[in-house]
């Protein structure tokens, strides 16, 4: 009895939160701010930040993604660093990585 009412209650917050919200925290990579520091050496150009899951997504998908936030079309991506703390990334999606934008040529 305890189980069926849990188990109503969890699905009457899904519905609530609606589908768009859930895939947000828990689904593709997604748009971040970025840190306030880099590593040494880093290249001066255009940065993005992403959040990702690190379990559930794929570093072609997280560069992917870091590309379709680059400023210029058809950008190549470099990886910069990752951090897992103190960001604004959602609970389920926590890792923030940075890149930078290269233009194509």
């Amino acid at each position: 009895m305890r189980l069926t009412a849990f188990l109503i209650l969890i699905l009457s917050l899904i519905a609530v939160t609606g589908c768009e919200r859930v895939g947000r925290m828990t689904g593709a990579p997604s748009k971040t701010s970025l840190p306030d520091y880099y590593p040494a050496g880093t290249d001066k150009g255009e940065k993005v930040a992403v959040c990702y899951g690190g379990a559930t997504t794929s570093m072609e998908a997280l560069a992917a993604a870091a590309a379709a936030l680059c400023k210029e079309p058809g950008s190549t991506v470099e990886f910069v660093t990752e951090d897992l703390h103190l960001n604004e990334c959602p609970l389920l999606k926590k890792r923030r990585a940075v890149f930078t934008c290269h233009e194509s040529r």
